[in-house]
C-alpha cells in the first residue's frame, strides 16, 4: 500500500472509527466475524496500547475477518474493506484522504492521551455524514467528546450495550452524551453499521436504488407531522439534509419500509421525538473553534465594553444556543474582562432557540462532568459548583447575565440595536432563501458597526457587501452600513430599538378617540383597582389610546417621537410584546398570553401577564389590538436571579 499524493481531500466511501480499551480484543473479534467484507467502508481500530510492547493486534484480528488487517503507518491512504489499526505510542488523525501518526507524549507533566477522542474529532471534520464512531468496551472517558464532533457533522454514532461490556465505562461516557444513536450488543453493531454504510447517501444514488426511498409526498407528510406534535417547522431546511437524516432513522429502527416508518411516526411519540432530536442536531460545546473564542476574547470584546457608557448596556444575541454552552461561553469571557477593566458598562445576554427540550437543559445551568472537562481549572472552580450528584450547576454571576427564551429565527421578531450576534452551525441546515431571510433580519438587528460571528461552514451569500470581514477565517464580521432593508417575515413596525426611558404624559398621545366620560372614568378606575395597565393599538402597533397607565410603565424614547408601543414599555416586555404582534399579524392566533413576564426597575422586580388580543367595536369599525398588562407580584430588591430559568418567551428579563 502506497503513500498519499496530498491531492484527494474528500472520501468517497465510509469510514468507521472503533473505540475501545480493557476488555476491547474479545468484543472486537465478535464485531468483525458480524461484519461482512464487501461493505465498501474502510475501518480504523483505535486502542490504548502500551507503547513498549510489540502489539499482535494485526495477527489476531485477521483471523476474524476475511478484509485485510493493517497497521498504520505515516501517510498511508485511506481504502475501502480494509481494517486499519492503530500503532503502540502513537495518536492517529485522518486528513485529505491519508492518516498522519503523532507520537504520544507520556513524559510526566504532559496532559492524560486521548487517542479515540483525536481521531474521532479529526473523522468527523474529514469525513462529516460518511463517518460513523463506534465505543467499545473500556474504562474512563477517551472518545465522549470525539462522538460530539463527528453527531455534529451529521455521521453517525453507536455504542455497545454497557451489559454486554467487559468494562462499561468508556460505552456509559458515550451514552451519557446523548449523542449515541443506537446502544447494542457487538453482533448488532455490526449488522447496523453495514446497513448504513451500503445505503445511498445522495439523490442519484437513491433513485437507482432498490430499498427505501423518500419521496416528495413522504418528506411533506413528516414535516407536517413534525410541525403537528413536536412543534417544529422544517419546512425550510435542506431537503437533501433531511432526507439523509429520516432514511437513516428508517434504517436504525429496522424499518425497512418508508411507508411503515411513517406510520410510527403518527403513533409513536417517542419516535417522533428521537427524528426531531436527530433532525435539529443540538451539538455544542464551551468555547467551539477555540480560536475564534481568543479573538472574540482579546479582539472584539474588549472594543465593544470600550465602546459602551455607563448608562448603556452591551447587548449580545446568542442565536440557535442549543443546550447553552455557547451562551455562557460568552458569559464567562465578558465576565473576566470586565472584572479586569475599568469599565462599569452592563452586559444583558440573549440566548434564543428553537428547540424547548435545548432550552430547558440550557437554562437549568447544570453540566456533568464530561461537558466542562475542557474547561480550564481556573474556569470550572469559579464560575461553576460541583453538586452532591457530580454535576457542575452555572454560578449566579453567570446566570444573572444570561436571559434564556424561545425563538424560531425564521418566524419570529428579534432583538434590535444588538452589539454583537452569533449564529453558528445553523444556516447550514436552511435552503437559501432562508438563509437570506434569516441573515437579512441579522443585519436589521445589529446596530452600526455591530458585529456577526457565524460557523466556520457558514457564509453571508448575497449580503457580503454589507458586512467587513474582521477574521475571514473563523467568520467573524462587521456591519459596515446602518441600512434596514425590509423585513417582511416579522409583520409591519415590530422593530424593537433600544430606547431610553421617561415618564409618559398623556397629552402626548394624539388623535385618540371619544368615549362616554362615565363609562371612562369607571373603566380606568377598574383597571387601576386592578394593577392593570391597558393599551388600543392600530394595525400597525401604533399606540392610539392608553386606557390606564397604572402600573406607570409607559416611557417616550428620545428622539423623533414615535408611536410604536415596543418603544414605549419595558425592555423585557420587547420580545412577548412582538412575539405576540407577530403571531396575531399572520393570522395564527387572534390573541396571545403570557404569565410571569419580569420587569427588573429600580429597586423593584415587578411580575406581570400580558395580553394581545384584536377587538373590533362594530360590524362597521375596524379592527383594533388591545394590549393588557396586569400586576401578578410585587417583591423588594434585592433580588435572587439565580433561579430566572424559565424559556418562554415573556419570562425575559
Amino acid at each position: 500500500m502506497g503513500l498519499c499524493d496530498g491531492n484527494s481531500t474528500t472520501v468517497s466511501f465510509s469510514v468507521v472509527g472503533i473505540g475501545a480499551s480493557a476488555g476491547g480484543l474479545r468484543v472486537l473479534k465478535d464485531f468483525f466475524e458480524h461484519m461482512p467484507s464487501d461493505s465498501g467502508a474502510a475501518f480504523v481500530v483505535v486502542l490504548h496500547l502500551s507503547p513498549n510492547h510489540e502489539s499482535l493486534m494485526t495477527e489476531l484480528l485477521q483471523r476474524h475477518t476475511h478484509m485485510p488487517v493493517r497497521s498504520v503507518t505515516e501517510q498511508m491512504p485511506l481504502a475501502p474493506d480494509t481494517v486499519f489499526l492503530i500503532p503502540p505510542g502513537q495518536n492517529l488523525i485522518v486528513e485529505s484522504n491519508c492518516f498522519h501518526l503523532i507520537p504520544q507524549e507520556r513524559k510526566q507533566g504532559h496532559e492524560l492521551s486521548f487517542p479515540i477522542d483525536l481521531f474521532f474529532q479529526s473523522l468527523g471534520q474529514q469525513v462529516k455524514e460518511k463517518a460513523v464512531g463506534i465505543i467499545l468496551s473500556g474504562t474512563g472517558s477517551d472518545g465522549v467528546h470525539g462522538v460530539h464532533c463527528i453527531a455534529e457533522k451529521g455521521g453517525l454514532v453507536l455504542a455497545q450495550n454497557p451489559e454486554t461490556a467487559e468494562f462499561s465505562g468508556m460505552p456509559q461516557n458515550a451514552i451519557a452524551t446523548d449523542r449515541v444513536n443506537l446502544v447494542l450488543s457487538p453482533d448488532k453493531l455490526a449488522q447496523v453499521t453495514y446497513q448504513f454504510v451500503t445505503s445511498p447517501t445522495d439523490l442519484a444514488a437513491l433513485q437507482k436504488h432498490v430499498g427505501p426511498q423518500l419521496t416528495p409526498t413522504q418528506l411533506k407528510e413528516i414535516i407536517a407531522l413534525l410541525e403537528q406534535h413536536e412543534n417544529i417547522d422544517f419546512t425550510q431546511y435542506k431537503s437533501g439534509t433531511l432526507t439523509r437524516r429520516i432514511q437513516r432513522r428508517c434504517l436504525l429502527t429496522d424499518n425497512g419500509d418508508l411507508n411503515t416508518y411513517i406510520h410510527r411516526l403518527r403513533t409513536e411519540e417517542e419516535e417522533r421525538s428521537a427524528l426531531r432530536n436527530d433532525l435539529l442536531i443540538t451539538v455544542t460545546r464551551f468555547f467551539r473553534d477555540l480560536a475564534a473564542w481568543e479573538l472574540l476574547e482579546h479582539k472584539i470584546l474588549p472594543n465593544l465594553l470600550k465602546q459602551t457608557s455607563s448608562q448603556q448596556a452591551l447587548r449580545i444575541w446568542v442565536t440557535a444556543c442549543a443546550t447553552g454552552e455557547e451562551a455562557y461561553s460568552m458569559a464567562m469571557l465578558l465576565r473576566e474582562l470586565l472584572d479586569n477593566s475599568p469599565s462599569t458598562a452592563t452586559v444583558k445576554i440573549f440566548a434564543t432557540d428553537v428547540d424547548q427540550i435545548a432550552l430547558d437543559k440550557a437554562s437549568s445551568g447544570i453540566f456533568s462532568e464530561l461537558s466542562v472537562s475542557t474547561l480550564s481549572q481556573e474556569r470550572r472552580d469559579r464560575f461553576f459548583l460541583r453538586r452532591d450528584d457530580d454535576r457542575f450547576e452555572v454560578s449566579r454571576s453567570l446566570r444573572e447575565m444570561i436571559i434564556f427564551a424561545h425563538h424560531n429565527l425564521a418566524t419570529d421578531a428579534g432583538f434590535t440595536n444588538v452589539d454583537l450576534i452569533t449564529c453558528r452551525n445553523v444556516l447550514i441546515y436552511m435552503q437559501s432563501q432562508l438563509q437570506y431571510r434569516v441573515l437579512r433580519n441579522l443585519h436589521f438587528d445589529l446596530k452600526a458597526e455591530g458585529i456577526l460571528f457565524l460557523g466556520e461552514s457558514e457564509t453571508l451569500g448575497t449580503l457580503e457587501p454589507e458586512f467587513k470581514p474582521l477574521f475571514s477565517k473563523w467568520k467573524i464580521y462587521q456591519k459596515v452600513q446602518d441600512i434596514k432593508h425590509p423585513l417582511p417575515l416579522r409583520g409591519k413596525n415590530i422593530a424593537i430599538p433600544s430606547v431610553k426611558k421617561h415618564p409618559l404624559t398623556p397629552n402626548l398621545l394624539k388623535s385618540s378617540p371619544r368615549f362616554d366620560p362615565k363609562l371612562e372614568a369607571a373603566f380606568k378606575s377598574l383597571l387601576h383597582q386592578q394593577k392593570a395597565t391597558c393599551l388600543l393599538l392600530d394595525q400597525q402597533a401604533q399606540l392610539s389610546y392608553v386606557c390606564s397607565d397604572a402600573l406607570n410603565l409607559l416611557r417616550v424614547p428620545d428622539g423623533k417621537l414615535s408611536k410604536n408601543v415596543i418603544d414605549m414599555l419595558p425592555e423585557s416586555l420587547h420580545l412577548p410584546l412582538s412575539t405576540a404582534l407577530h403571531q396575531i399579524h399572520q393570522g395564527k392566533e387572534n390573541s396571545a398570553h403570557y404569565q410571569s413576564c419580569k420587569i427588573v426597575e429600580f429597586d423593584n422586580t415587578l411580575i406581570v401577564s400580558l395580553e394581545v388580543s384584536q377587538e373590533r367595536a362594530s360590524s362597521t369599525q375596524d379592527e383594533f389590538l388591545m394590549v393588557t398588562i396586569i400586576t401578578q407580584d410585587l417583591c423588594p430588591a434585592p433580588v435572587d436571579l439565580s433561579g430566572q430559568t424559565k424559556t418562554d418567551a415573556a419570562e425575559t428579563q
